[in-house]
């Protein structure tokens, strides 16, 4: 057996009755915006309290920090090798490395490595502007394999003066 579109009649019935509905939707955004006030406010309120029961708690952790690397600085000889494992964590140096070059002179950088034919040291990214492609004439989007859609889209505003008179 086939299967049958149902189809059925739309919910609203006139012109009035769209007009209230968009009264309706206007309605729940405006009390939506009220809803995201007060949770920001919650929001605001626990991150309040927070801040000020983490601050002694934080400042304490900074304080044993420090305390802890002037001791393994004082000690660093009985450290195996350039750690040592505790019961409650390890301590010890790493070697960290930072490739350091003043922003003005990366122009000047790429320039030199593309002399020496290092470009594979260069990023280079290339991507499509659609826009500028968008008004091609159709015979250059036909050659690419693009084209352009046209879709009707339903779109409603609740937001016009009109409707707050």
């Amino acid at each position: 057996m086939a299967r049958k579109k149902v189809t059925s009649a739309p919910a609203l019935a006139d012109w009035g009755a769209v007009d209230n509905a968009l009264r309706d939707i206007r309605e729940c955004q405006h009390t939506l915006a009220e809803m995201a006030v007060q949770r920001d406010r919650q929001i605001d309120s626990i991150k309040a309290d927070y801040a000020q029961g983490a601050l002694p708690l934080q400042n304490r952790v900074k304080a044993l920090e420090s305390e802890v690397k002037a001791y393994v600085d004082l000690h660093r000889a009985e450290l195996d090798g350039k750690s040592r494992a505790l019961n409650f964590g390890t301590v010890g140096y790493r070697v960290s490395s930072k490739l350091m070059l003043a922003s003005s002179r990366v122009a000047e950088a790429i320039a030199t490595l593309k002399v020496l034919g290092h470009t594979e040291l260069i990023k280079t990214t290339e991507t499509l502007d659609r826009e500028a492609l968008k008004r091609q004439p159709g015979d250059i989007l036909q050659q690419v394999g693009a084209y352009i859609r046209t879709v009707d889209e339903f779109y409603y505003d609740v937001s016009s003066k009109e409707a707050d008179a």
